[in-house]
Order: structure tokens, then sequence, then C-alpha cells
């Protein structure tokens, strides 16, 4: 008798038809991979876009309540004689002062933050004469520590300082650490300290400006912007062409102009625009240098700071994303260039004088940059 055999052959699939579908499911998750990071960016600028309008519309309240801005840096607020519990000068109204941003700390919903600190000292103070109250290092950081016999965990405000599509906001490397996203402009001005009536930009140290000082109009002028935060990695990636904004190229000199008026506020004509190529080429050319950067990738260290490198600071000199800050020293006080930028692709969000929020390409005409950071420069824009 002979065996029947069926035409069918049994189910399942063949080792072909299993890796043909495997290639096509592979080709798919290639395909919508990157259409979910774009819908993940697009939701974490989205963030940091409304974190910047809060910080707009808290300046303006600040404006209501006080008749000006916030300065960047300020003073001790309640020391009339210019000595931070024994930081005098430079230091108490400089890189020891508190930065604009701790200003806004009622306007942020941080009242209760803002009524614990002593303003009256400088802003990393350790301790009030007697241990009487917390100190600010404590209050306004992730430092944990006891003063005045009460225990504090430290008040780093990343929901309202950090921008989420920078990887440092979720960065922890120091008890004095608490970073911030977002920086003053100060404009096309090389220094933090220009002379009373010769500010450049819409901050300046001591420089507490008013709506009817920002003549070039409210929306055609930076208030604030998106800065990377640093992420204390040590020295700068020599081999990568792709410069980090975080990181800072030292012993530079300092940026100046013999063109007439301040030498530290630029415009944006060609000859001032030459200058500024010039330091900044040089500056670019430094950054592969161990010996010029150092581990000094520690830029928005600190929202309270009064410091250049570590607060809320930056320029519009060149444009965003456009590489390393420029210092003349490896000091973190001063700066003279620190250009906004961010993680999001093409660009980065600034914010005008008027609260609104706008996208800056990384393409902007030079020109048009300089003639937004300025206060009263008179400038076109267009």
């Amino acid at each position: 008798m002979f065996s029947h055999r069926s035409g069918r052959r049994s189910g399942g699939f063949t080792l072909v038809e299993l890796l043909v579908v495997i290639a096509i499911i592979g080709i798919l998750v290639a395909l919508l991979l990157p259409a979910v990071q774009a819908a993940r960016e697009a939701a974490r600028r989205m963030q940091c876009s409304n974190k910047l309008k809060q910080l707009g519309i808290a300046l303006h309240n600040y404006h209501d309540t006080y008749k000006a801005m916030p300065s960047d840096s300020g003073d001790c607020a309640r020391n009339s004689t210019d000595n931070c519990n024994g930081k005098t000068d430079a230091h108490a109204g400089g890189w020891f002062a508190w930065s604009g941003m701790a200003s806004l700390l009622p306007f942020v919903e941080q009242q209760p933050l803002a009524d614990r600190i002593r303003w009256e000292y400088y802003w990393d103070n350790i301790g009030a004469p007697g241990g009487a109250a917390l100190s600010n290092r404590v209050l306004v950081s992730r430092h944990r520590g006891t003063s005045g016999g009460q225990r504090n965990v430290g008040s780093r405000l990343t929901e309202v300082m950090t921008c989420p599509s920078d990887p440092g906001s979720s960065t922890d490397y120091s008890v004095l650490h608490a970073p911030v996203s977002y920086c003053f402009s100060h404009g096309p001005t090389s220094t933090w300290n220009a002379p009373s009536g010769r500010e450049g930009g819409f901050a300046d140290k001591r420089f507490w400006v008013k709506f009817r000082d920002i003549t070039d109009g409210t929306a055609n002028t930076i208030s604030m912007a998106e800065a990377r935060l640093g992420r204390n990695q040590g020295p700068a990636d020599s081999t990568s062409t792709k410069i980090d904004p975080a990181y800072r190229v030292t012993g530079l000199g300092n940026l100046t102009h013999g063109l007439g008026g301040y030498s530290r506020v630029f415009r944006n004509t060609p000859a001032h625009i030459a200058i500024i190529q010039t330091y900044y080429n040089t500056c670019l050319a430094g950054y592969p240098s161990q010996t010029n950067n150092g581990s000094s990738d520690q830029a928005g260290r600190h929202w309270a700071s009064g410091r250049a490198f570590w607060g809320p600071y930056c320029t519009t000199f060149v444009g965003p994303n456009a590489g390393p800050a420029c210092d003349n020293d490896n000091s973190t006080t001063t700066l003279n260039v620190k250009e906004p930028s961010s993680f999001h692709p093409g660009g980065c969000l600034t914010q005008r004088a008027d609260a609104s929020v706008q996208f800056a390409s990384d393409t902007i005409d030079q020109a048009v940059w300089i003639a937004l950071g300025t206060i009263r420069g008179g400038e076109s824009v267009q």
C-alpha cells in the first residue's frame, strides 16, 4: 500500500521568510525612530520655551513692582556700604554678588526660599555671624548641611532653572551646584561692568534697566536666552570636530576697539564686526589646546551666582551655538564672549524684552544678532 502525501506544506515560516520579516521590521524601526526622537525633542523644546516665557513674565512683574529690571550682577540687597559680610568693593558688587535670577525668586513661585535667604550677605555665604540663620550656600544649592540648628536639603530649582534638552540639567558634580540653563543678555559688551550710561545690552553689573531705557524697542531687544550647561568633564576633546559652547578658551586678552565710544561695547558696523571676528578666530584656534581650556567646563554652574562664567550670563557678538566662551584669564568671574547656545537642532531660544520667546537660527546674520543685543543702538533688525 502506497502512502499518500498532501501537496500542502506544513504551517510556519521558512527561514527566508523569517529573515525578510525581520528585515522589514528593522527598516520600519529605523524609519520611525528618528520621528520618535524628533517628537520627544519637540516636547522638550516646548518645555524650555515655556520656562523662558515664565521668566519673561517674571521680569515684567518685577518691573511692575520695582520700576526697573533686576541687575546681573547686583549688590547685597540691604547693605548701602557695599560690604557683603566682609566681601568689599568689586567682590561685593561683582562675583560675590547675587545674580539677576536670584532677584526673580518671588516672581517664579519661590517666595518661601526668598524669605529665608539673608540678602545682606553674599550668595555663597557660609553662615551669618553666630550661626543665627541658615547659610546662603546651603539654601541656594543642593548642599546638605546644618546651620543655626536647622537642616536644609538645598534648592537646585531644576524645574524653574534648567532646560530638559540639556544633559547638564541632570548632572550633579558638586555640593555647590544648582545649574541654570538661561542667561541674561549683556549684548555686544565684552565686560560685565560698563560705565554708567554706556551699557550695551539688557543686563550689566549694577544696571537696573527700565523699559524707557530700551529705545530700540522691547520686541527688538534680547533680554534672556538659553546657554548650554557645563558638566565638569575635564578638558575639551581636542580631536573632536564639534566645538562645545559650554567650554571656554582663556589667555586671550580683552576684546576692545578704538572706533569711538566706549571700547568694550560694539556696534554692528563692518569695522566693529571685523574686530570681533579677528578676536573670535583667535579664540577658536585656542580651543584644541589643553592648556587653553583646562577643566573649565562649568558654565551655568549656579543660578544665584553673579560670576559671569558660573552664572546666568551671555553676550551677542557672533551668533547662537557659535563656539566656546572667550576669556582673558582662568577665573570664573568675568568673560569677554559667551554666546547663547542649546541642544536644540539649528539654533537656540531667545527671550525678547517684551517677554516673547523666539527661536534664533544658527545662521542668523551677525549684524542682526548684534543689533538684537543692544538696547539703544538704533540699528535695524530687519
